[in-house]
């Protein structure tokens, strides 16, 4: 039991400091050798636990990623309007982004400007047989309202893409100051409140008929 539970424990360190590191330094500039330097253990225990970087990698992210994915399910309330909900989306993205700064480059350099894994993100949270019951609660609603004629035709996938990349961007191309984290908090809630309204707007006016 002993052993089982310092198995366990080693495990959930590396996942950790793995974390850690790959979205300090990206991907390509961390090595195993340094993952196992810093959680403390030899290199051949990254290799026992996962075998490879990149599975490393997948079992690091795609929890989160599941989340990100799912969490839609948290801003469609059936009780407010459509063009409320999708809103409601948006502010929910910039809110998780908020939260890390890391995260926006991160994604940007790690997922979609890496083919293999903005397909294999794709495939395994949007497009499967087994696509999150969150994803498809959102593809249903945006499909009964372009039935409707409230918006134009649109498919689901790539309007969350849409509203994806657009807040992902705000924080990609903030100013210097907010960037290296050296201007205030204000101007940093007011860069963001603009950003989010923009976004907003480009996204809603770009599905109305």
């Amino acid at each position: 039991m002993l052993l089982m539970e310092r198995n366990q424990n080693i495990e959930k360190r590396i996942l950790w400091v793995a974390e850690r590191l790959f979205l300090e330094k990206g991907f390509s500039d961390t090595s195993t050798t340094e993952i196992a330097k810093a959680v403390g253990c030899n290199q051949a225990l990254i290799h026992y636990y996962f075998r490879t970087k990149e599975k490393l990698f997948w079992d690091v992210f795609a929890p989160k990623m599941e989340q990100v994915v799912e969490y839609l399910d948290a801003p469609l309330d059936e009780t407010v309007e459509f063009f409320e909900r999708i809103g409601n989306i948006i502010d929910f993205y910039f809110g998780m982004l908020e939260l890390d700064e890391r995260l926006a480059p991160f994604i940007v350099k790690e997922l979609i400007m890496n083919p293999s894994r903005w397909d294999k993100f794709r495939e395994r949270f949007l497009r499967s047989e087994r696509r999150s019951s969150a994803f498809e609660k959102f593809e249903n609603m945006v499909n009964e309202e372009v039935s409707k004629g409230t918006i134009r035709d649109v498919l689901a996938i790539d309007l969350l893409l849409d509203i994806m990349s657009l807040t992902i961007s705000a924080f990609i191309v903030a100013p210097m100051g907010y960037a290296i984290g050296e201007c205030d908090l204000n101007s940093r809630k007011e860069y963001l409140d603009r950003r989010r309204n923009d976004v907003r707007t480009l996204i809603l006016n770009g599905i109305r008929i």
